[in-house]
């Protein structure tokens, strides 16, 4: 199943749909665990003809199982961000080729003409960090490191607006950008440059100004190019928005042709058409799990070119109640 969806990803022929679902068949059939957390409630197995009758397993459930679908030992291993002590979800993959070809083409085909210079505020590239990899991988895919002035120790680098020169892919998290416009200085980058943002605007302790943090770049960096990213350490693809000019806020994420999105109610798990808990079928998935249920609430748009997702934010406590409770279920009955 690897090599098929690594050719369909290389710009072979294929029905995602089609392929995500021998997928699903063939991740059951390797792992125990994994048929075991998605039998029905009679025990049989299930037979998904569509993308979204695929079972979608809680993102929490990373922090607790092996979910994998290989044997041996792991070539790369993601973890998610947490608070030190905490429990971090583990992504563990059998190598990074099918991450790097998802992320590659669906990048190389929402933001074209992007320079081969990389200044990076995200996690370096050696560390646990998928998104660190991610921004490693296209810096070394044109033949060069990326300039990494964030530090998970010291944190933003206070020579980053003398790095911000043209023409340059700027690569941050929104709370590394605001960090850097802490600084003094600016930046007079043409638009040629493209400025990434990614990571959300809610922390654990602040909430970021998002329209207030856009508009800074407009007026501290110049007339570059701006677009939004939207990924996690349990998906092996990525969304982006259109790139907007300096000082306006990206909307949409545009998801690839191999990864289909869709809501469900927090509560009954049923299929939404309106705001609803963001599941992900990810192709790309092919070393753990191909489905996933997240804890972002959003809005789906069908297109011809690629789902539009418009993010609402977290799901409020009250509201992540059934899809936490179908955690709990599953970790019950894995135990």
């Amino acid at each position: 199943m690897r090599e098929r969806v690594l050719h369909y990803l290389n710009g072979g022929s294929g029905d995602p749909e089609s392929l995500a679902i021998a997928l699903f068949h063939a991740q059951r059939a390797a792992s125990p665990l994994y048929a075991a957390l998605t039998a029905r409630s009679d025990g049989s197995a299930p037979d998904p003809q569509r993308w979204d009758a695929i079972p979608a397993l809680p993102v929490s459930l990373f922090k607790e199982l092996p979910l994998r679908s290989f044997s041996g030992d792991a070539g790369r291993t993601f973890l998610t961000s947490g608070t030190t002590g905490a429990a971090r979800g583990v992504h563990a993959l059998r190598d990074t080729t099918v991450y790097d070809a998802a992320s590659l083409r669906h990048f190389q085909q929402r933001v074209p003409d992007v320079p081969a210079r990389v200044v990076s505020l995200c996690p370096s590239p050696e560390g646990d960090s998928s998104l660190g990899h991610m921004i490693g991988h296209f810096a070394r895919r044109r033949g060069a490191e990326p300039v990494q002035l964030f530090d998970a120790e010291s944190g933003v680098d206070p020579g980053v607006f003398a790095a911000l020169n043209d023409p340059c892919f700027f690569a941050t998290t929104a709370f590394s950008l605001d960090a850097a416009l802490q600084q003094a200085g600016d930046a007079r980058l043409d638009p040629r440059s493209v400025v990434m943002v990614t990571g959300g605007f809610k922390g654990r302790r602040v909430r970021l100004d998002s329209e207030a943090l856009y508009a800074a770049i407009g007026e501290r960096l110049g007339s570059p190019r701006v677009v939004g990213e939207y990924g996690m350490t349990e998906l092996c693809s990525q969304l982006w928005t259109e790139a907007v000019p300096a000082g306006a806020v990206p909307r949409a994420f545009i998801a690839p042709p191999w990864l289909h999105v869709y809501t469900v109610d927090a509560i009954t798990a049923a299929p939404v058409d309106g705001e609803g808990i963001l599941r992900f079928v990810d192709l790309a998935n092919t070393d753990s799990v191909v489905a996933i249920e997240t804890m972002d609430l959003g809005v789906v748009e069908r297109r011809p070119d690629g789902d539009r997702v418009t993010l609402k934010g977290r799901a409020a406590g009250s509201e992540l109640r059934g899809c936490s409770l179908r955690a709990e279920d599953l970790l019950y009955a894995a135990r």
